[in-house]
């Protein structure tokens, strides 16, 4: 899966609007009677109903009630035409045969293509209305006490309140939920590990946060007041900074950048910005909430650094952690933007007991059920229902993604009755969340529905291809990739277009001029999305693995190829090509299934998307790139040269993104520092396809591949920084930073791929031992799957994995464990140079004597590796063995062989990084 912070433009939401309209197809009565319903089924009042017909002399005219209904009694019994409209709504007309004085349902329904919807008003009124949540988003400063030589400790840091005024925010529901301080001040961070401190002195120059500040704003739990009690000094009047400060925070927070400026901006301020009033909400109403502490500080030289203390959800909850204490330079496009510290509480880290897989859900989520209506002007309307189970006591106020340009209209509990939402203006900290009536009960399943619709899901692409956005964030997610639910999805779509989703296609049909389609998934998986435009659809059986694969391709160019369709891209043959993808596909289904075991899907989609430069993997939904589907020639007129670089993008996307399969949905990630065990292992798997799955000359291919890898990893930027100079692969996504924009792609998908590579090469079995030489590591990985399909994996507990089959050899320590491959290749930076000479002279019996010399350089005393050693006999490389050295060292090492090598040569197909 390809993942890039990149800059997203939303624009005002204008929502699709559909009515349904119930008429029985023949009414036999002396009564016309209906109700007029948006697809939320929500009513629709004041909509003007034309009846013409019968022994009218006129039409008649009704308009329906508050309650969506409208009569038209004593009519005589004949032929009827009803005519119903509404402003941003398509008319719709019927006709009715009235006999009889029967009175029966509504059925019908009708679409429009407007870009208004009505929404009914009491449904309205419950947004952004909560009573307690006014008093929040409205809230005003309160008593000010003078404040001297305070010292306030949260965890690694440090609060000095030298000399000013602390300022309450008033009371909201007998609560304290926040203070502001002005005055002089000084904050210190020391982080305990040594990781956390070399990411300290990248990003600040220094192994410890000092910052000097004149204003903060503290946001906390009401549990977390009774730590500033003792700070109160004599009264003192409310300075006007105090309010300047204040009013500074809400501009702040409040706002989001529609285009960030920064790493920071593109995480706090994406779909699941934090709306700090809805935060503080959810505590107000559980005091069992678990607690948090945020401090926005204004000083010296950073302007805007937030400290973060957060129980249970994490310190950053748009980051996939449980990591409870958090520094963040919030910066924008200054070189210093960044996350400056990112860990477990320090009593955890003491105790050793932190752990990425640690409970960080407030609730879990069991089901989803949604029904998608997309218009013929591709906005896209919804509702949602979603089946849960609270893991907190006392929990209200649940939080959701979604993207800010689809709009809520109502939310609703499990009896029907309206619930209270949040839901700011998209261009503010316009989050989702659900404000529940009472906490419900623990150990019970419970659900919500929520009805929304909206733009910028789809982007027309031109000629019937569509750029998917907000792939996840297209209908309320919960949990995000943190956990794995239930989908069942209905979509309806105009009939000229076709939708692949998440799932297996579980029927469809007609209704209403819509092409409707029922998907729903056989197992839990971690997020649902489709693709959908003019498909063409292609089955491609597996007679060994048996997996159901279709290919849908497109048949005419974007508007951004259209230009070259007589030029660069005339031959371009889209069956044939996407059959190209199937058969690459097929292939690494296999290579996968023998190397990883049973995938967690019986059927596959491969689908093409108009966008060049990146694929994507949902649960058996592969996205390939346009890109994938032209050949070399035509890639060659295109750019006019021939791009060794984007030739390799292609040559890897397919098997990469049928690896996520696997990685990344039948086995997820627990946090940010473990996504390596996705995307590395995906890069891997690509591998490989060109070893295992392109024939007999696979050489080339597979060693190129592995120096591209290489190259991403150590090749340095115009900072002169390379990826692995930013810091070590557990850094994950907080490697990105101004100085190291490629650092996460080159260290998380290539070095995450060489550890796997060199776990291999160190668990291959020598030449001679019989049977598969990789036996031991397909064991691992086998048990490394079946371990993790109901449970993310971290970085620790594959390590478990490896070390139950690991090798003797690889157990350097004598202790069972691989402590020091972990913290060379996973929390480390070093990477050897070696240098390879030997010398080749006859033996006894016809036999020859190599005596070899291995040089290991730029690493420490404690660095070791094993290093493997090839031979060529006319037949290309063939391992013999590996080698062990340690540190700056040079180690001789002999050995006889039957047959004379043409040559000898040192880690001939790159498995193991070096310089």
């Amino acid at each position: 899966m390809t993942w890039r912070p990149g800059r997203f433009h939303f624009v005002y939401l204008s929502i699709l609007a559909l009515i349904w309209l119930g008429l029985a197809t023949r009414l036999q009565a002396d009564t016309i009677s209906g109700t007029v319903r948006d697809p939320s089924g929500a009513v629709v009042i004041e909509a003007r109903i034309e009846i013409t017909g019968g022994n009218l002399a006129q039409p008649l005219l009704v308009t329906s009630d508050e309650s969506g209904k409208f009569v038209a009694p004593n009519l005589d019994a004949g032929e009827y035409s009803i005519r119903v409209a509404k402003e941003g709504f398509d008319d719709l007309v019927t006709t009715v045969d009235l006999q009889g004085t029967a009175d029966l349902p509504l059925s019908l329904t009708i679409t429009a293509q407007q870009t208004s919807v009505t929404v009914n008003e009491k449904s309205t009124a419950f947004a952004n209305s909560d009573v307690v949540y006014r008093q929040l988003r409205n809230v005003g400063l309160g008593e000010t006490f003078r404040c001297e030589n305070f010292t306030l400790n949260m965890d690694v840091g440090t609060f000095e309140l030298k000399t000013g005024t602390l300022t309450l925010l008033r009371l909201v529901n007998k609560f304290e939920t926040g203070a502001v301080f002005v005055g002089q001040g000084h904050f210190t961070l020391k982080p305990l590990g040594t990781l956390d401190t070399s990411e300290m002195v990248r990003r600040a120059g220094s192994p410890t946060a000092e910052e000097d500040f004149t204003e903060v704003v503290f946001r906390f739990t009401p549990d977390q007041f009774p730590q500033f009690a003792a700070t109160f000094g004599t009264r003192a009047d409310t300075p006007t900074e105090a309010s300047s400060a204040f009013q500074h925070w809400k501009e702040k927070v409040r706002h989001r950048h529609e285009i960030p400026e920064g790493l920071t901006q593109a995480f706090l301020e994406s779909e699941t910005i934090d709306n700090v009033d809805a935060d503080v909400l959810a505590a107000i109403y559980n005091s069992k909430h678990p607690p948090f502490f945020n401090a926005y500080m204004h000083g010296t030289p950073h302007k805007d650094m937030r400290f973060f203390m957060r129980m249970r959800v994490g310190a950053i909850p748009q980051i996939d952690s449980p990591e409870e204490v958090a520094l963040v330079n919030c910066n924008g496009g200054g070189m210093d933007d960044g996350i400056w510290y990112f860990q477990h509480l320090k009593s955890e880290l003491v105790a050793h007991t932190a752990s990425s897989q640690q409970e960080k859900r407030l609730f879990a989520t069991r089901r989803y059920n949604i029904e998608t209506v997309i218009g013929k002007n591709d906005h896209l309307f919804s509702r949602a229902m979603i089946t849960y189970e609270p893991l907190v006591p006392g929990e209200r106020v649940l939080k959701f993604g979604l993207l800010p340009t689809l709009r809520v209209t109502r939310v609703t509990g499990e009896g029907g009755q309206d619930l209270h939402f949040i839901q700011e203006n998209r261009k503010e900290d316009g989050s989702f969340y659900a404000v529940l009536d009472e906490a419900p009960a623990m150990g019970q399943i419970h659900s919500i529905t929520v009805e929304y619709g909206g733009d910028k899901v789809l982007t027309n692409a031109g000629s019937g291809s569509y750029y998917i956005g907000a792939r996840q964030s297209w209908y309320p997610n919960l949990n995000g990739f943190g956990e794995k639910a239930l989908y069942d999805l209905t979509f309806k779509v105009p009939p000229s277009n076709v939708l692949i989703s998440v799932g297996k296609l579980e029927g469809q049909r007609t209704e209403a001029g819509f092409a409707v389609t029922h998907w729903v998934t056989a197992v839990p998986v971690a997020v649902a999305g489709f693709n959908y435009g003019k498909y063409t659809k292609i089955d491609f059986p597996d007679s060994i693995t048996h997996y159901e694969i279709s290919g849908y391709y497109l048949t005419e160019l974007p508007d951004t190829l259209r230009p070259y369709e007589n030029g660069a891209l005339r031959g371009m043959s889209p069956t044939s090509m996407t059959k190209y993808a199937l058969d690459q596909a097929r292939a690494q289904m296999q290579v996968c299934t023998l190397y990883f075991g049973k995938g967690p899907y019986e059927n596959i989609y491969i689908t093409e998307q108009p966008n060049f430069g990146f694929g994507q993997s949902w649960p058996n939904l592969v996205y390939l790139p346009i890109s994938a589907y032209i050949d070399s020639t035509q890639r060659w007129m295109l750019f006019g040269q021939i791009n060794s670089k984007f030739t390799g993008f292609v040559q890897e996307v397919t098997p990469h993104e049928v690896a996520h399969q696997w990685f990344g949905h039948g086995a997820g990630w627990a946090s940010y520092h473990d996504q390596w065990l996705s995307e590395g292992f995906a890069e891997f798997a690509a591998a490989l396809f060109l070893q295992r799955a392109v024939g007999p000359k696979w050489q080339k291919d597979y060693i190129e591949f592995w120096e591209r890898q290489r190259v991403r990893i150590l090749e340095k930027n115009n900072f002169g920084v390379s990826p692995n100079d930013a810091g070590p692969l557990w850094l994950g996504i907080r490697l990105i930073s101004p100085r190291s924009g490629q650092a996460y792609q080159g260290v998380t998908y290539s070095k995450g791929a060489y550890v796997l590579s060199m776990l291999r090469s160190l668990m291959r079995a020598d030449i001679g031992s019989g049977g598969d030489p990789d036996q031991g590591f397909i064991d691992m990985m086998h048990d490394f799957m079946e371990r993790h399909r109901d449970t993310p994996a971290s970085t620790e507990s594959f390590k478990a994995v490896a070390e139950k089959h690991m090798t003797k050899k690889m157990d350097l320590q004598q202790n069972g464990r691989l402590d020091w491959f972990f913290r060379e290749w996973v929390w480390g930076t070093q990477v050897p140079r070696y240098s390879f000479k030997y010398e080749l002279q006859p033996a006894e019996g016809g036999k020859f004597k190599v005596q070899a010399e291995i040089t290991q350089s730029e690493v420490d005393e404690n660095f070791a590796m094993f290093v493997p050693i090839f031979a060529d006999f006319g037949d290309g490389m063939v391992r013999l063995t590996q080698v062990g050295i340690a540190g700056n060292s040079t180690k001789t090492y002999n050995f006889v062989l039957d047959r004379k090598p043409k040559k000898v040569a040192l880690n001939a197909y790159k498995e193991i990084l070096e310089r």
